[in-house]
């Protein structure tokens, strides 16, 4: 049997687990809401599914949590997981301490200065997962909406980050959530409506002036020509080595590979080659690449790009030229002018490593442009219909025997007067 009692204003409950004592906050000062509460406790009791709270300390549960984001995800979706995890509990562990200023390779044993922490203020103080509440994440999300004018995706991306964090608590470390109504806390948190993308993409006269702006840079020049004609997204071109361009077949393979004892894959986990159009063919031929090098498209010192490096770069020479597209900008050129040909989105997102449902957000509004025809409601008259033979000849008599048909239809009828015998 459960017991009530009173601290302060606040209702608790006291039962017994396992033969173990459980006290815990009712989260009420009714008295009426404390008894229908206890009344559910009972009842839970009753078929035996009342577990045991649990009690997860925070700073080694959040190590744990980050090591698993880094084993399971790319590098860089893991980054971005731990930065939301770093804004919300702050520098708890290891893994979400802030880095240094100062680069690895400039480093000469001299004192190297941490950065800052700039959130200090808005993280969320708590000592054990448990005490992490549905109303404290929508508190938090709200906070930054209002404050940081963070967009809806964000907050949404924020959400996701922490479901998946109690989702491995559950089944990881038998996480117990307090609040009996949810089994993730996250469950309680409303999803932020996001309004429709906005996407910026090159016409075919854009193109030819951002390729005529490269013309002294021919390796850059084919890299970004590799990004608009065969829409890989920006560390998949970084990663290519001369095994994964097939100019003899016109095929790039884009694929999970190991290169210097660095392992990589696509973002999506996934493997897929995109078929070389002949314009990006006519450009690669004209970019030689050595055989020797483990890199198709290789950094200033013959390594591998930084993919901040590299956009700096391409930065620098566009903003010379007046122009400010981007890699994103090029990926999305590829997209919508195969979405304006009128190809399927479904072959749409085979080609560019995305699901059919991102590609109709993105491109599903340049297809219509394309069903003008498909929309008229007029059938077609026998005289409209052209060709030979005897298959011509009944298609004609079908239609106009339904245009007499209809005909028949259209006529007014007389009534007729019966009289009865």
């Amino acid at each position: 049997m459960a017991s009530i009692y009173r601290r302060g204003k606040t209702w608790w409950v006291h039962y017994y687990v396992g033969g173990r004592p459980v006290s815990r906050s009712l989260k009420t000062d009714s008295e009426r809401e404390a008894l229908e509460k206890k009344k559910r406790l009972e009842a839970l009791d009753a078929t035996d599914r009342l577990v045991r709270p649990s009690s997860i300390e925070i700073e080694s549960f959040l190590q744990s949590f980050c090591e698993f984001l880094l084993a399971s995800q790319t590098r860089g979706s893991a980054r971005k997981d731990i930065s939301y995890l770093r804004l919300f509990f702050g520098p708890r562990c290891d893994a979400l301490k802030l880095g240094s200023r100062v680069p690895h390779r400039y480093r000469r044993g001299q004192e190297i200065p941490t950065v800052p922490d700039q959130f200090g203020k808005q993280h969320v103080p708590v000592k054990r997962l448990e005490q992490v509440t549905a109303e404290a994440i929508s508190a938090y999300i709200q906070e930054r909406l209002v404050r940081d004018r963070i967009a809806p995706k964000t907050a949404n991306r924020i959400r996701g980050v922490l479901h998946r964090m109690f989702s491995y608590a559950i089944e990881q470390h038998g996480y117990v959530c307090p609040d009996p109504r949810y089994r993730n806390p996250v469950q309680g948190v409303r999803r932020m409506r996001e309004p429709a993308p906005t996407i910026t993409w090159l016409t075919r006269e854009d193109i030819e002036e951002q390729l005529a702006a490269l013309k002294d840079h021919p390796l850059l020049r084919a890299m970004v020509a590799t990004y608009i004609y065969a829409g890989l997204r920006r560390e998949e071109a970084l990663w290519l080595t001369p095994k994964d361009v097939d100019l003899e077949d016109g095929m790039i393979y884009v694929r999970a590979k190991e290169v210097d004892g660095q392992f990589w894959q696509p973002k999506t986990k996934r493997n897929r080659s995109v078929p070389i159009s002949k314009d990006l063919l006519a450009i690669l031929r004209q970019y030689s690449a050595g055989e020797h090098l483990p890199w198709f498209f290789p950094g200033p010192r013959g390594g591998r790009w930084n993919p901040d490096n590299f956009s700096q770069e391409l930065r620098d020479l566009n903003k010379e030229a007046g122009l400010e597209w981007s890699c994103l900008d090029y990926r999305h050129t590829f997209g919508s002018h195969l979405a304006q040909k009128g190809e399927s989105l479904f072959k749409i997102a085979e080609l560019m490593g995305n699901s059919p449902e991102i590609c109709r957000r993105h491109y599903a509004a340049l297809v219509p442009e394309k069903m003008r025809e498909s929309v008229e409601f007029q059938r077609p008259r026998a005289d409209d219909v052209t060709g030979d033979g005897d298959a011509s000849a009944i298609v004609k008599q079908l239609l106009k025997k339904i245009e007499q048909l209809e005909g028949k239809a259209a006529r007014p009828t007389r009534p007729v007067l019966r009289i009865a015998r």
